[in-house]
């Protein structure tokens, strides 16, 4: 089995996910799936059985791989959403009792130490709920304590003893325009910007397996503006499992609550990436997921 592309594509102010795979040699299916908000849309399942009958040849599966998944992105890029499902619900009433079906969605509401009924098998992304908040209260900043420095006792033995000083008790007063205090910045206007950006409100770390919600938020320019109705998407990307994709929409306070689900992992790398789009600005935050 050779590794599959995963694609995201924009059309019409909504982001679908492509993605394909070769299913191995024991079903000799090449997959393709349109997935919007983690529901699949469609689907294109082709069948490689005259390569295996011509002598397996690694190289022209990938390229029809790669094939089949750039014809998808193809039509999606032109809006051809509705073709493709007809052409899924055609392709799925004409389908052998001996075709593998679809594995079934996971249940995302399942408590966590439920096991998997194949935890080796592939993970399918099922749909994901989002939550609208209408006010946050980022938390409290604790208030700074400084540190008490130890210093040697020896510190100040170099340091020249100074014994001739004046002690001046006269109070002078100056006038109140006698000191005029000038900026460096005097003259200057500060630059500002019109530019889209991402706050990750609350603790930015994050461990394979955790089930949380994240609070972010959407704002614009130097003024920090808040901006409404901002697509967000969250994408966990892992080298030991596939992509999991979370959608949410800022409210009228810029913000939104999502609720993740982490995978669990416990070795690779993994990241998580948050990117929010409106009105043809986009903007990307990441973090880096820690193995659980």
């Amino acid at each position: 089995m050779i590794s599959g592309f995963n694609t995201d594509i924009s059309y019409d102010g909504v982001v679908y996910h492509v993605q394909t795979e070769d299913k191995g040699l024991s079903s000799k299916l090449i997959v393709s799936l349109l997935y919007n908000r983690g529901t699949i849309l469609a689907s294109k399942r082709s069948n490689y059985d005259d390569l295996i009958d011509a002598g397996f040849d690694e190289k022209e599966l990938s390229e029809r791989l790669s094939r089949q998944h750039k014809l998808m992105c193809a039509a999606v890029k032109a809006g051809r959403i509705e073709d493709l499902i007809k052409l899924s619900s055609k392709g799925a009433a004409t389908k052998t009792a001996t075709e593998p079906l679809p594995a079934p969605l996971p249940n995302v509401n399942a408590p966590l130490d439920s096991p998997p009924k194949d935890p080796t098998g592939p993970m399918t992304i099922g749909r994901v709920e989002t939550t609208k908040v209408i006010s946050v209260i980022p938390p409290t900043a604790p208030e700074f304590q400084p540190s008490p420095i130890d210093l040697p006792n020896d510190v100040f033995d170099d340091l020249p003893i100074i014994e001739d000083v004046e002690i001046v008790e006269e109070i002078f007063e100056l006038a109140p325009d006698a000191v005029e205090v000038v900026s460096e910045l005097s003259g200057t206007e500060r630059p500002t910007n019109e530019k889209l950006s991402i706050e990750l409100l609350g603790d930015s770390k994050f461990k394979g397996g955790d089930r949380r919600s994240v609070q972010i938020m959407v704002c614009r320019g130097t003024a920090r503006k808040v901006v409404a109705n901002a697509q967000i998407m969250i994408k966990v990307l892992g080298s030991s499992f596939r992509p999991v994709i979370f959608h949410a929409k800022s409210d009228a306070n810029g913000l939104a609550n999502v609720h993740l689900q982490l995978p669990q992992f416990r070795a690779g790398r993994a990241a998580l990436l948050i990117r929010a789009m409106i009105d043809g600005d986009e903007i990307e935050l990441r973090r880096i997921v820690t193995p659980g």
